[in-house]
């Protein structure tokens, strides 16, 4: 959980280009293996060293009928995601169900090539789908940012995204790209569109967002510091890519001064 040193000071492979990739598609709730299958099909169309974000706890759903059982093979597809991350020189945010002395959490991971930089817990969690009565909540003091081959990678998990605070905080923290995983709902589809947009645009950041199809609202996003939607996904199951280039936020911040 802690902020990493400059991977530019390190290893010389900080990059100011590179292509983010969100997936999205059907998480089902208990179908580990379909669910794990899913996410390969289509994490192997994304390419090397870039920025891929997946749906919150795509590999379970939210299994509260067994959530030991979900916590044991999150933590085997984490392991398998570190080994892929370092062969393939990418940066991936997902979230997952964790249990940590006893305790249950929804944590947003951040690897890159082939490290665990950064896991936090979920802090605003959604009441009405249970997760309050399932989950312990994490608490503003654990955001983080994390240091990464693709820039200072900001995670945020779903709910989060309606608090400004929260990515205002990330921003102060030196984010460069907001990284949303999300199961968000069909019928709030219009909130996640305008929220997305919006909270690149307030902040002047980057932002790629994944989210869930089938039950879940799809249109997954990737918006730069200008607000402009550089690519967005339907309600079906897909990928969506686009360039990023951090050296925008500099001239968005040069242009449009804001304090």
């Amino acid at each position: 959980m802690k902020l990493f040193g400059s991977k530019k000071e390190e290893g010389g492979y900080l990059k100011k280009t590179f292509k983010a990739f969100a997936i999205q598609f059907e998480t089902v709730n208990g179908e580990f293996e379909r669910n794990y299958a899913r996410f390969l099909t289509l994490f192997n169309f994304c390419e090397r060293e870039s920025l891929v974000v997946a749906p919150e706890v795509f590999p379970t759903g939210f299994f509260y009928q067994d959530m030991d059982s979900a916590s044991k093979f999150s933590e085997k597809v984490t392991e398998d995601i570190v080994k892929f991350s370092e062969g393939m020189s990418l940066t991936v945010v997902f979230t997952v169900i964790e249990k940590i002395n006893g305790k249950f959490f929804n944590s947003i991971k951040v690897i890159d090539r082939g490290k665990e930089v950064l896991s936090r817990p979920k802090v605003k969690l959604f009441p009405l789908t249970g997760e309050t009565e399932q989950f312990f909540a994490g608490d503003i003091g654990d955001l983080r940012v994390a240091e990464t081959s693709c820039g200072i990678i900001a995670p945020v998990v779903c709910f989060e995204l309606r608090y400004p605070e929260i990515l205002k905080l990330l921003k102060e923290m030196g984010a460069q790209v907001f990284a949303v995983s999300a199961q968000w709902g069909r019928a709030r589809k219009e909130h996640w569109k305008v929220l997305t947009v919006a909270r690149a645009l307030e902040n002047q950041r980057f932002l790629v967002a994944s989210n869930g199809t089938g039950e879940m609202a799809g249109n997954s996003l990737i918006v730069d510091p200008w607000g402009r939607i550089l690519a967005q996904g339907g309600e079906a199951e897909g990928i969506i890519t686009g360039n990023i280039n951090l050296s925008v936020i500099e001239q968005v911040e040069r242009k449009l001064p804001i304090k």
